[in-house]
């Protein structure tokens, strides 16, 4: 049997001993979407609709929409076009989760297209919207211009990014969990592994400055580079304080 039983910084869980997916988090505060609405619409940010988690930040050619297959998908997709794009999906900056309150972040997805030439994607989470870079409060994984995963921190105080020395292709799916139950040593994993265990991420923004939103997606400044994530689930889990 694949489903087993742990405890998670003191939170019962159930999950997939195979994959790696967490199955159940017995936690005070939960978001988990697999997007298998029948007719999945998602709005544009700053136009949201009564009773939708989630919508789209395009600039230029980008796009985000739902997509065929079972399970339910997501594609953010950058065009060929040679311009500034981006393509998220996130929460309308709704920051209603905390790093500080023993956050958890896990998704499965494909990253369909590598990113190229200047094109990056990111999936984790992150503060009110800005360009990538210039966001002051976000973890989150990163491949930029390649299929090369990083593990990237910013609490306003340190910029951190360190390579996870995995390397994906464009056929196959990957599980990716960000652990910030301890924000002092805050930990990425890939299938289960875990990477970049040789360097600590500490994490010292509090308060309003630590709240944050699940933000997946793909950006580029200019140029023609492509981009796309296939996102299965995301889950997220934290304590109520």
């Amino acid at each position: 049997m694949s489903t087993k039983g742990k405890f998670e910084n003191g939170i019962a869980t159930t999950y997939d001993s195979v994959t790696s997916e967490t199955v159940l988090k017995h936690a005070p505060v939960v978001l988990y979407d697999d997007f298998i609405a029948s007719s999945l619409v998602i709005p544009a940010g700053g136009a949201v609709e009564s009773g939708c988690l989630w919508s789209k930040l395009l600039v230029g050619g980008g796009l985000v929409a739902g997509a065929a297959g079972g399970n339910g998908w997501v594609e953010c997709t950058l065009a060929a076009t040679s311009e500034a794009e981006s393509a998220y999906l996130y929460t309308n900056d709704n920051l209603q989760f905390s790093v500080t309150q023993g956050l958890i972040f896990e998704t499965k997805l494909i990253i369909s297209v590598l990113p190229t030439a200047v094109a990056e994607v990111q999936f984790g989470v992150g503060c009110v919207y800005g360009v990538p870079d210039a966001m002051a409060y976000s973890v989150w994984f990163t491949a930029d211009g390649s299929g090369e995963i990083f593990c990237e921190k910013d609490d306003a105080a340190t910029d951190q990014s360190v390579t996870s020395g995995v390397t994906v292709v464009n056929t196959v799916g990957h599980y990716y969990k960000i652990d910030m139950s301890d924000v002092t040593n805050i930990k990425f994993y890939i299938d289960g592994v875990r990477v970049a265990a040789a360097t600590t991420f500490g994490f010292v923004a509090t308060g309003a400055n630590a709240l944050v939103q699940p933000f997946l997606g793909g950006y580029k400044a200019s140029g023609a580079g492509l981009g796309t994530l296939a996102i299965d689930y995301v889950k997220l889990w934290q304590k109520r304080s």
